[in-house]
């Protein structure tokens, strides 16, 4: 087997194991939750269940038998060991998993969620899988070799104007976007959302049904890693708002801001428009 075939091999197997662990332990407990599955971490709304466990176990197990010499980092094990995510940096594959996107949506019953793994060797993310268990749709990429979803290959168009597009953005640059609106001000967004779900936003960017997306905070790489490398190998443009420096998985960058757009000329135009006030939390 030539090491592109394994590549191939891996490709379909990796999704493979991410829709069993999604079957088994993520959608046998949509709606299913017990109060004490559901458990709050620092912060009041961030929560994890016993989904996100369960499911970041499984992933754990299978991932390492795909790939023997390989490191499997996940979100809640770094929760609880957080000096593992310097394991990034080093030459050893990487899984980044996160095994329940969205978990609050899903602790409330809201079918918005996503499983996410990437693989990241030399601070580099060569693959990547996006999967969503209630859709039972999964988009997967390798770096050089395109983005499929549903076994399509996906390439994002743009439409001819800022005006025209849906956008993620957080809720305080929404609400200052809907304030510059009512004072009249033209060439704004007109159709802005927040999924709440990294996972499920980076689908929707692929399927044409946002087309562009903002990011802030550290800028996880459970959260980006896989779908950055998607934006790009989908013909997107996927840059740091902060100077246009591609996102750096192992980087965590508190405080910085990730804009997926269609394409340079319409991140640039972005730009302008959502950095104008600067406070765009």
């Amino acid at each position: 087997m030539t090491k592109n075939d394994a590549m191939d091999a891996l490709v379909h197997d990796v999704e493979q194991l991410l829709r069993h662990v999604g079957e088994q332990e993520i959608l046998t407990r949509f709606n299913q939750l017990q109060r004490h599955e559901i458990q709050t971490k620092d912060r009041p709304g961030d929560v994890v269940t016993t989904a996100d466990l369960e499911a970041e176990n499984r992933l754990r197990e299978g991932l390492g038998k795909l790939l023997p010499d390989s490191f499997v980092l996940g979100e809640e094990d770094c929760y609880r060991n957080p000096d593992i995510i310097h394991r990034l940096t080093g030459d050893q594959p990487v899984w980044v998993v996160d095994p329940l996107d969205g978990t609050n949506n899903f602790a409330k019953g809201k079918p918005c969620f996503a499983m996410i793994c990437a693989l990241i060797e030399g601070g580099q993310t060569q693959m990547g899988w996006i999967y969503d268990p209630v859709a039972g749709v999964c988009a997967t990429a390798r770096r050089g070799e395109g983005v499929y979803l549903a076994g399509q290959h996906i390439s994002i168009e743009s439409p001819n104007t800022i005006e025209d597009m849906t956008g993620s953005l957080g809720d305080g640059i929404r609400k200052r976007i809907k304030e510059r609106k009512a004072k009249g001000e033209q060439g704004l967004p007109q159709h802005l959302v927040r999924y709440h779900c990294c996972g499920r936003e980076y689908l929707d960017l692929l399927l044409g049904k946002i087309h562009f997306a903002l990011y802030g905070g550290r800028l996880m790489p459970w959260d980006h890693a896989a779908g950055t490398l998607m934006i790009e190998e989908a013909c997107g443009f996927a840059r740091m708002g902060e100077g246009k420096g591609a996102y750096n998985p192992a980087r965590i960058s508190n405080g910085k801001h990730l804009l997926m757009t269609p394409n340079e000329r319409t991140f640039d135009a972005l730009h302008q428009v959502l950095f104008k006030d600067q406070d765009i939390s």
